[in-house]
C-alpha cells in the first residue's frame, strides 16, 4: 500500500448500551451492518465487543463473535475484546480468539500491552468514580504466551499502547524479534480512565519519541472517553500529520458525538484525511501490508 495511505479503525461498541447512544449496535448482526457501512464509508479496522441478548457484555464469547464475523463476509480486518477479570492465561483471556481464527478465519488479534489502575471520574468529569474492575492487568509473561500463540496461530497481534511505558515496552518486543513487522499499534489517550498523561498532541508527541526510527509501524491515535469533538478532531488531524491512521468510534468517546453514528464518524476522518493531502488505505492493501492470511 502507499506508505502514506491512511489506516481507519472503528470501535463500534465497546460497553456502551443502546440508552447512553440511539446508534451503537450491541447484537452480532447490528454490529456487522454496522462494520459494513463503515467499510463502504473508509474504515478497514474493526473493534467490538460481544453482547448478549440482555445486553451484558461477552467478552470471550466465540458465537456471538463468530455470527458476526461471518456477517461481515471479509469486508473489514475485525477483531474482538477479551476479559481480563480471568486468570491471565492464553486458554483463559484468548481462548475465543484461537477459536475465532480456526471457525472464522479471522486475521488479527487483540494483546494490551500494559497493566494499569484504572481510575475513573463522574459525569462531571471531575469526581473519581469506583469501578467494579479497578486494574487492568496484563502481566508481561501473558504478554509473551499470548504473542507465541499468535505466530503459532496465524494471526497478527495488534497491540493497545496504554501509556507512555507500554509504547517503549511494544518497540523492545519488536526489536527483540518478538513481534512482526510491520507493528500494527494502537497508542491510546485517555481522558476517561485517568490512565497515562492527558490527552494532547504533546501527549501524542511523547508517544512517538519511544518509537525508533528503524521500527517498522502502523501506528493509530485512540481518543478514549473523550467529551469534546474539538479536541477528538485536534488529535485525529494531528496523527494524520505526522503520518499515522486514526481509530475513532462509539465506543471509545461517545459523548463527544451524541448525534453520530459510526459511519458519520468514518467519513469525517476520511475528510480529515484528505485536507492533509492522504489517500485512505483499502482493505486488499492492509492485507497486503500487513501479511495477513486466511487459513
Amino acid at each position: 500500500m502507499e506508505r502514506d495511505a491512511v489506516i481507519i479503525e472503528v470501535a463500534l461498541n465497546e460497553d456502551v448500551p443502546p440508552a447512553r447512544h440511539p446508534y451503537v449496535p450491541q447484537r452480532p448482526q447490528e454490529c456487522a451492518d454496522d462494520a459494513r457501512r463503515c467499510a463502504e464509508a473508509g474504515a478497514v479496522l474493526v473493534h467490538w465487543h460481544a453482547i448478549d441478548g440482555n445486553g451484558a457484555p461477552r467478552l470471550a464469547d466465540a458465537a456471538l463473535y463468530g455470527a458476526a464475523l461471518d456477517a461481515m463476509g471479509g469486508c473489514v480486518l475485525a477483531y474482538p475484546s477479551y476479559p481480563v477479570d480471568v486468570p491471565a492465561t492464553v486458554a483463559d483471556r484468548l481462548g475465543h480468539c484461537l477459536e475465532l481464527r480456526a471457525r472464522h478465519q479471522m486475521e488479527i488479534a487483540p494483546i494490551d500491552v500494559a497493566t494499569v489502575n484504572v481510575f475513573a471520574t463522574g459525569a462531571d468529569g471531575q469526581a473519581l468514580v469506583r469501578r467494579d474492575r479497578d486494574t487492568i492487568d496484563n502481566p508481561p509473561s501473558f504478554v509473551l504466551d499470548a504473542l507465541a500463540c499468535y505466530a503459532g496461530a496465524g494471526l497478527v497481534p495488534t497491540l493497545a499502547a496504554f501509556d507512555v511505558g507500554s509504547t517503549r515496552a511494544i518497540a523492545a518486543l519488536a526489536a527483540a524479534g518478538l513481534l512482526p513487522q510491520p507493528v500494527l499499534l494502537k497508542i491510546f489517550l485517555w481522558e476517561s480512565p485517568l490512565i497515562g498523561p492527558r490527552p494532547s498532541i504533546e501527549a501524542l508527541d511523547l508517544h512517538l519519541r519511544q518509537l525508533p526510527p528503524d521500527l517498522d509501524v502502523e501506528w493509530l491515535v485512540v481518543t478514549y472517553g473523550m467529551t469534546g469533538p474539538d479536541a477528538v478532531e485536534a488529535i485525529g488531524r494531528a496523527a494524520l500529520e505526522r503520518g499515522g491512521g486514526v481509530r475513532i468510534g462509539l465506543g471509545d468517546s461517545y459523548r463527544a458525538f451524541p448525534d453520530a453514528p459510526n459511519a458519520r464518524l468514518v467519513e469525517t476522518v476520511g475528510r480529515w484525511a484528505a485536507e492533509a493531502g492522504r489517500p485512505l488505505a483499502s482493505i486488499a492493501d492492509v492485507r497486503q501490508r500487513l501479511g495477513t492470511m486466511v487459513p
